[in-house]
């Protein structure tokens, strides 16, 4: 299957198709390999496998298409795909390219250096500017933590962040967006 410029503008995507595979090729790169593990019929009787396939437990490793790595190698190139190289964020804020590398030295802005430079994921900035706050709370993630968990973190609601009347579980990017205490999100952060 061939990726045209069309499919990926239609993703959101604005990188020509060879610097997407590029992008593709470095990430299954640095992804651990892995062994297809043995199917366990291969272990169980047929009368084992019929009496936990009757009680709804599914014997088969995975199903395809449901590979955790691949799903998370095409997860993490999404994020990679979407993000900002340094000249690009500095464009956007006005700022000098030096200004943007000395905010991710800083870890005032967050980036995944990769092979061809560093990417500032498009999840820390809304309308062209940075979260709100968000200066306060990028410091406090644990430098180790993978660029899908902090993504996964910042999208995906809390449930010690709360708003409105219903007190509805937001994630830490809403929380910022709506006006939320910074600190009660850098304290989470602190705890990842």
């Amino acid at each position: 299957m061939t990726v045209t410029a069309e499919d990926l503008s239609r993703a959101g995507i604005m990188l020509d198709p060879e610097e997407f595979e590029a992008l593709v090729l470095e990430v299954a790169s640095s992804l651990p390999s892995a062994i297809e593990p043995e199917s366990p019929r291969r272990e169980l009787t047929q009368e084992e496998v019929g009496a936990l396939e009757r009680g709804g437990v599914s014997v088969d490793v995975s199903e395809p298409g449901e590979d955790p790595l691949e799903l998370a190698a095409a997860k993490y190139t999404a994020l990679l795909a979407q993000s900002l190289t340094v000249s690009e964020a500095a464009k956007m804020l006005g700022v000098n390219p030096s200004r943007v590398r000395q905010r991710l030295a800083g870890r005032t802005l967050y980036g995944i250096r990769q092979r061809s430079g560093w990417r500032l994921p498009a999840f820390q900035f809304e309308r062209g500017r940075p979260l709100p706050g968000i200066e306060l709370v990028l410091p406090r993630l644990d430098t180790t933590l993978h660029p899908l968990s902090v993504y996964n973190w910042f999208t995906s609601p809390d449930p010690d962040l709360v708003i409105g009347p219903d007190e509805l579980p937001v994630s830490p990017r809403d929380w910022l967006l709506s006006g939320g205490d910074p600190s009660v999100v850098a304290e989470i952060a602190a705890s990842l």
